[in-house]
């Protein structure tokens, strides 16, 4: 008869992956196949393996983690368990793919609120991306320093943060002359 379970020789190890925006498919595949590099052996029979995997946790972005029971049985229905943890992480920063312009408008008497609202609004032209998750823009905008008149400059710095909290940031300056 056959009582003895089958022995994990190599236990499963954890595994971190970079944020792919994808689900990190392939990877999770590729480790789940393999056990999570856990292997075991049976002085009796063969060994067959399965896990508990049932999804990864919902992270910011398109990251998550999931722990995995990988279970090794025998021919006989002895079992042994080996657990390990798969984490997708964000830990890379927004793309800027196009930085922020500065803009100069000649004084229109009133503090050019208007092209300065939209000047800011469109992040000074600037666009970014990030694999993992959306974008979303701040800026540091205080107001326009005082110039001859009506005129001014104001420098803001446009940042770029995703999901994960990963930011990234370009300048410009918006200035009024006459």
């Amino acid at each position: 008869i056959d009582t003895i379970a089958p022995t994990i020789d190599t236990d499963a190890s954890d595994l971190t992956v970079a944020c792919d925006g994808q689900g990190n498919t392939a990877a999770l595949a590729a480790w789940l196949a393999s056990n999570g590099g856990a292997s075991a052996s049976d002085v009796c029979s063969g060994v067959r393996w399965s896990n508990d995997y049932s999804g990864l946790s919902d992270g910011c972005g398109a990251t998550g983690a999931a722990t995995v029971t990988f279970t090794a049985t025998d021919s006989c229905g002895n079992a042994t368990s080996t657990t390990a943890t798969f984490t997708i992480i964000d830990t890379i920063a927004p793309t800027i793919d196009t930085d922020a312009s500065d803009l100069t408008v000649a004084c229109d008497g009133q503090g050019n609120t208007a092209a300065l609202a939209a000047w800011l609004a469109s992040n000074g032209g600037a666009s970014a991306s990030d694999v993992c998750s959306g974008v979303r823009w701040t800026n540091n905008f205080t107001g326009v320093s005082d110039g001859w008149g009506a005129t001014g400059a104001a420098t803001g710095t446009f940042t770029a943060t995703d999901s994960c909290g990963n930011a990234t940031s370009t300048t410009a300056t918006f200035t009024i002359i006459d």
